[in-house]
């Protein structure tokens, strides 16, 4: 009997020993356990999806932008874009846009070739290896062409957690490095960026920011020639693939000791022409295809669409319920709250992303078209991500820090709660229980929480104007509801002078397009302009068939 009771006792004493283990294990890797179970929770979700046997995913809008290059690359190995596009399949041909040359005759795509690069290698694989393995047409858009991208979505997501643990793991503990990555991943809109519309270019951003950032710390710390050229290759492909990417420059200023910072790069002048040479290596093949195109080294292919610095739209960047950033993802504002603690510990680290946070939005915000199109969210400012996670970690090992168990308890809470909401969003935006364009205060809360449509919802969206919006113009009296939009049709249809009216009262009213009309060599009343402007108004009206 004591021989039994002595062998339970020692079975019960190895099985704790052996937990207290696996904890100590556990805790010890649990921001790398962590990392793997976000990439496995996303990759699983896509696998059960399966939406590279759907046509309307994966390789549309501005992916097909994106791909043509790698398609004609690695799939027809024909620079020529216009004998590229003849040889599509014709239910690709419809939805892509590629602009013509007006001289030369040739087209070209409106994005430039940096995502086509990222693309490439994994194009490559479903060419060589998918296509004849899966007995699918070798045409650069069948299912498995989308499945190597997909992989090449899931690849770039791992790479970029990967370096973040890694820059992270410097400064915070483990635990604290585990709760960041799990807010980045499922608590912000780049979840849908990684589950629903993975091959846009928001993951591929954020990873190579990521590695970016750190490569140039290394860089900072010893500028070896490999690291030389390493950075100038990211920095060059990271520029390519939005070129407003070019204000990290910042990041090779800001740190600890500005004027040191200075110095140090005044020192390596040598090195800093190496790694510019590595930069244009990368942008080389776009400027070729530029000149060939249209005669001239760069060619911008955004037509009349562009900036407004003197009018950025910072509040409805932020805050408005189109496409604020802060509303879609409130736990970014965590930043705000972790920059105290930056300030107060680790200022080097406070400059950077104070710096970064502040002309990232004043760029997104200064964009004519501030909400970036359809997309969950503000798309714009998921690039930045990665240096943002310093603020939130910050916060999270100051809190941390206090050793207060209530309190950790009820920030897990909250935080849960919040991270449950965004993937319910998510979800809410894939079944368009969130519109991707025309929200409003109305819409957003009489679908929040909800898992069907709400009465009342389509009639109370707000679609944006974008013939004012390229022009730097955004009001309210400019844009209209679906039901407004129905009245006024009523009108229109029986009294033709009403839009003439309509547009006069806005033209007499509203200052900014006043001084938009007045910015002209008008010798008219004012009365007159007013009157010109409101008929030719009434014509873009009916031209852009809002009925």
């Amino acid at each position: 009997m004591q021989k039994k009771q002595s062998r339970f006792k020692g079975g019960i004493n190895s099985f704790i020993s052996r937990m207290k283990g696996f904890i100590s294990i556990t805790n010890r890797n649990l921001s790398l356990i962590t990392l793997w179970l976000l990439f496995a929770g996303a990759a699983i979700y896509n696998i059960q999806n399966q939406d590279w046997h759907k046509p309307h995913r994966l390789v549309k809008d501005d992916v097909q932008n994106y791909y043509i290059y790698s398609a004609a690359a690695v799939v027809y190995h024909n620079y020529k874009l216009e004998e590229v596009y003849s040889k599509l399949p014709s239910d690709i041909k419809s939805n892509l846009w590629l602009s013509r040359h007006k001289e030369s005759g040739r087209y070209y795509s409106k994005m430039s070739m940096g995502m086509a690069m990222a693309y490439a290698p994994f194009t490559a694989f479903a060419h060589y290896v998918l296509v004849p393995l899966m007995n699918y047409p070798a045409d650069g858009y069948s299912p498995p062409y989308k499945i190597g991208l997909l992989m090449s979505a899931l690849c770039f997501f791992l790479f970029g957690l990967w370096h973040l643990r890694k820059i992270l793991l410097k400064y915070f503990s483990e635990h604290v490095v585990a709760l960041t990555l799990i807010v980045i991943a499922f608590g912000t809109n780049i979840t849908w960026y990684i589950s629903s519309e993975a091959t846009m270019s928001h993951v591929y951003s954020f990873a190579l920011v990521v590695y970016l950032y750190r490569l140039i710390e290394r860089w900072i710390a010893k500028p070896t020639i490999g690291l030389t050229v390493l950075t100038g290759l990211i920095f060059g492909l990271v520029v390519l693939i939005r070129p407003t990417n070019i204000m990290f420059l910042v990041l090779f200023f800001t740190g600890s000791n500005f004027i040191e910072r200075l110095r140090f790069l005044l020192k390596n002048y040598a090195r800093l022409i190496l790694m510019m040479s590595a930069f244009l290596l990368v942008w080389a093949p776009q400027l070729i295809f530029w000149k060939w195109v249209s005669g001239d080294w760069f060619l911008y292919t955004y037509n009349d669409e562009g900036f407004f610095w003197n009018n950025p739209q910072i509040i409805s960047s932020l805050l408005s319920y189109r496409k604020g950033w802060l509303v879609y993802t409130p736990l970014m504002a965590m930043i705000f709250v972790g920059l105290p603690f930056l300030w107060i510990k680790y200022r080097g680290l406070f400059w950077q992303v104070i710096t970064v946070l502040i002309l990232a939005t004043y760029i997104n915000s200064s964009w004519w078209c501030w909400w970036f199109g359809g997309s969950f969210g503000n798309r714009s400012y998921i690039d930045i991500y990665g240096i943002m996670a310093l603020a939130i970690a910050a916060f999270f090992q100051a809190v941390a820090s206090l050793k207060k168990n209530w309190l950790n308890i009820a920030g897990t809470l909250v935080l849960a709660a919040f991270v449950s909401l965004n993937l319910f969003q998510t979800w809410q935006y894939r079944m368009g229980l969130i519109h991707y364009i025309s929200e409003t205060k109305v819409t957003y809360w009489k679908n929040f929480l909800k898992t069907d449509f709400q009465p009342g919802y389509f009639e109370s969206l707000v679609n944006p104007d974008h013939n004012y919006g390229v022009k730097g113009i955004y009001y309210p009296v400019t844009e209209a509801t679906v039901e407004e939009k129905r009245l006024l049709k009523e009108r229109v249809e029986t009294n033709q002078e009403y839009i003439k009216n309509y547009y006069l009262q806005k033209a007499a009213l509203d200052k900014n397009v006043q001084n938009l009309i007045n910015s002209g060599n008008y010798e008219s009343k004012t009365d007159s302009i007013y009157s010109v402007w409101a008929i030719n108004e009434y014509r873009y009206f009916v031209k852009r068939n809002l009925f």
